[in-house]
């Protein structure tokens, strides 16, 4: 056994886990999984550049355009789907880090290419958490379709009870604001809203009142500041700040100031019954298991894009819940096969929310060339899960390709 498994297996016995959760020591314990899918090899690796020229708008900048990358990678008959944004305001990616990053893994075995990632998924690594993600989502679903079980279940995630959709709002705009905040009445996704603020009181405040009086005293507001309140003189005065908030309808907030443990602590308790969620100190989620401390918040934001690991996302997620904390699933504005999984993730964990869900624009394109999802979208803006083999999702390569800037196979 080698040294990056011992490791997984100490942090995963520290949280009174089974080596059940990881997909490579499944077949150990699986005796009747049918075939012996470690040895299965990775034959292709097809790249899908989906473009998206919608802007959003940040406390730290703008994303005035977007280039995601879909990837299917298969073995034999089966595959996996995966996405992540591969760039942001350049029009001209061509892909060709992300080439150099897949190709490694085409021709291993399953068994080769989950020990490959294993050892990039380590403190220190060389390689992104994006690319981690990417190649971790794709084997993830091919694996269970190899093994004809559900991602989830891979994981250990036990929960299967509908999660509410989580809309989010990126303008400074009051118009647009006020725009976004009716199209989360008209998607039926008003009773859970998200937006961003600016580290400016004033301005945040306005936005919050737009807000709220569109979507009445019921609905759940959350914030985002991206720690634009860092130049705020002491805790203290952070604190009245959000007492503020509070007072004025805000339920929750993301990431007020870059705050240490002690402080988020202090925080929490100076501000009652406002949720504190961090995100950023999650981030990676091996990073993220080792940091989480008993109140540090009352939510806690599983990110897509930073945790770097599914597995450890799980083992996150079990941690939160054992802290007496809730799961939230975060977005990196997704729109394609990503949402789906991040969906069965929260789902799967019992999360208070999911953010990554299709977006009416942004996702139109991929939504027309999608077959068939596990995960749906009912009347009431909870999203639901029919068990499938992997990720379970049912893409249209073809249609996918014509949609697609760029296509490359590996």
């Amino acid at each position: 056994m080698n040294k990056c498994r011992r490791g997984f297996i100490k942090d995963i016995s520290a949280l009174g886990l089974s080596t059940a959760f990881y997909p490579t020591f499944l077949s150990c314990i699986n005796k009747n999984s049918g075939a012996n899918y470690l040895n299965e090899k990775i034959n292709k690796i097809e790249l899908f550049r989906y473009d998206i020229n919608i802007p959003r708008y940040f406390s730290f900048g703008t994303w005035l355009n977007r280039q995601h990358l879909f990837m299917k990678i298969s073995s034999g008959a089966h595959y996996g789907w995966s996405e992540i944004p591969a760039s942001k305001n350049n029009p001209n990616e061509d892909l060709s880090s992300w080439v150099n990053y897949v190709k490694q893994y085409k021709g291993l075995t399953i068994e080769q290419a989950q020990s490959l990632l294993q050892q990039q998924q380590v403190e220190g690594s060389k390689t992104s958490l994006k690319e981690m993600e990417l190649m971790d989502m794709g084997l993830l679903d091919l694996i269970g379709r190899l093994q004809q079980k559900p991602a989830i279940e891979l994981l250990g995630l036990n929960h299967r009870e509908p999660v509410p959709g989580l809309y989010c709002i990126l303008h400074k705009d009051e118009g647009k604001v006020r725009e976004e905040a009716q199209k989360s009445l008209e998607q039926n996704l008003g009773h859970h809203v998200k937006f961003k603020m600016y580290g400016n009181k004033e301005i945040d405040l306005r936005l919050l009142s737009i807000i709220r009086e569109i979507l009445g005293k019921e609905a759940i507001i959350i914030s985002d500041v991206n720690k634009g309140y860092k130049n705020v003189g002491s805790l203290e005065a952070l604190a009245d700040i959000m007492n503020t908030f509070k007072d004025n309808g805000l339920n929750a907030i993301e990431d007020p100031a870059p705050l240490t443990t002690g402080e988020w602590i202090e925080l929490q308790k100076m501000i009652g019954n406002l949720d504190l969620i961090p995100d950023a100190p999650m981030r990676p989620a091996w990073k993220g298991i080792k940091k989480l401390q008993e109140g540090m918040g009352r939510i806690v934001n599983l990110h897509p894009s930073t945790m770097g690991s599914f597995t450890h996302t799980a083992l996150l997620a079990k941690k939160v819940q054992e802290i007496k904390a809730k799961v939230m699933i975060g977005d990196d504005s997704l729109a394609g096969p990503a949402c789906s999984a991040w969906q069965q993730i929260a789902i799967g964990t019992g999360a208070v929310w999911v953010e990554a869900i299709e977006k009416k624009e942004d996702s139109k394109n991929y939504m027309d060339c999608l077959i068939s999802s596990p995960t749906k979208k009912e009347a009431n803006g909870f999203y639901s899960l029919k068990l499938e083999p992997g990720f379970g999702l049912n893409i249209d390569t073809e249609g996918l390709r014509k949609v697609s800037a760029k296509y490359i196979t590996v």
